[in-house]
């Protein structure tokens, strides 16, 4: 028999499942390229991703895998963010310029 919490168990586990390949591959992106091509908020991203490395390093092998569904772990909270923000009187987040950002052109330069 399916419970409740069954239900919210299989939805959250979902949801890390979704979001963890997705962290993984802007990582991947943020940490290749030269911090010099990076839009500033891009290079405060991946300056807190090396820091947060160096953290989880100390683990060995399952410090990364830890440190990204971690990271996963919060997706249900994501949507909230700007609403919380606003409501505290707090700037917006810093998003990518997109455009010249090498880590949103996959390391390739925007003409």
């Amino acid at each position: 028999m399916i419970t409740p919490w069954d239900v919210i168990a299989l939805v959250y586990a979902a949801g890390i499942a979704y979001n963890a390949p997705r962290i993984l591959k802007r990582w991947s992106l943020i940490t290749s390229c030269d911090p010099v091509n990076l839009c500033d908020p891009c290079w405060d991203e991946r300056r807190k991703v090396m820091y947060d490395a160096d953290q989880f390093e100390v683990m060995g092998v399952f410090g990364s895998t830890l440190m990204v569904v971690l990271k996963a772990m919060v997706w249900y909270i994501k949507p909230f963010n700007s609403a919380v923000r606003k409501a505290l009187g707090k700037e917006p987040l810093p998003t990518c310029s997109k455009g010249t950002c090498l880590a949103h052109t996959g390391g390739k330069a925007a003409a």
